[in-house]
């Protein structure tokens, strides 16, 4: 066990570890500064280490198990009452083993509703591009396709946002690649004067159930989903309390 100079008590391994494991909070987390940087530390180790069993998971499905997900999934999206009334739709082209979207954006295009995938612009912002009904993608910042011509639509006009991410669990919780960019871009959603979420867009992450991790928090800083889909169905969080469908 090892001191803590702010207080004076012993902090061991095991605690920490109990702690780490304990995101209900039945264990009260230690108060000095010095235990709660290592107790961040070590979330932080473990989340990181999920974060590359699951990207390598994605990465190892065969096509006909990503087809087979992506129809799944695209017939639970298409179940939200939400999505069907919805006028403008963020999605994102799918990368690095991600369930894809296509089947979405074709009935999306066919009914025609405005689609939009990410990008990152020359100031280093996330922002929401449409993409149009046969429109060339190219590759844009960190390899990711973006539309090559497609004006922007502010995320607050969007009525639903399909959005990526490494790992998700209860309450909304989502963890993507480490940037913080969609954190960033749906700030407003947790400021002081935040509309409620009916009068903004509906968060949905999307994902594959391996990707589901029961112990992951949603942190205050954090802007929660108010949902995630997967091929075997739909959980539903700030908006009601469904279960899988």
């Amino acid at each position: 066990m090892r001191d803590c100079l702010h207080s004076g008590y012993l902090l061991g391994s095991k605690v920490l570890r109990k702690l780490a494991a304990d995101p209900c909070g039945s264990v009260t987390p230690p108060r000095c500064p010095c235990r709660r940087r290592r107790l961040a530390r070590v979330r932080s180790v473990e989340i990181s280490t999920r974060q590359a069993r699951v990207r390598r998971q994605r990465r190892a499905l065969g096509a006909d198990v990503q087809a087979t997900s992506a129809a799944a999934l695209a017939a639970h999206i298409w179940s939200l009452p939400e999505m069907r009334r919805a006028g403008v739709v963020g999605t994102f082209v799918a990368d690095d083993g991600e369930v894809s979207l296509w089947p979405v954006v074709a009935r999306l295009w066919a009914e025609d509703v405005a689609v939009t995938v990410p990008a990152i612009d020359d100031a280093d912002r996330l922002v929401f591009l449409r993409w149009r009904r046969g429109g060339e993608l190219v590759p844009g910042r960190f390899g990711i396709p973006i539309p090559a011509c497609g004006e922007a639509i502010d995320v607050r006009n969007h009525d639903v946002i399909l959005i990526a991410g490494v790992l998700f669990g209860p309450r909304g919780a989502r963890v993507g690649r480490g940037r913080g960019y969609y954190d960033r871009a749906l700030a407003f959603r947790i400021a002081p004067d935040a509309p409620a979420p009916a009068d903004g867009p509906m968060l949905v992450g999307v994902g594959h159930l391996f990707q589901w991790d029961p112990q992951l928090v949603c942190r205050p800083q954090d802007v929660a989903l108010d949902a995630f889909v997967s091929p075997a169905g739909v959980r539903r969080f700030g908006r009601d309390l469904a279960p899988w469908n």
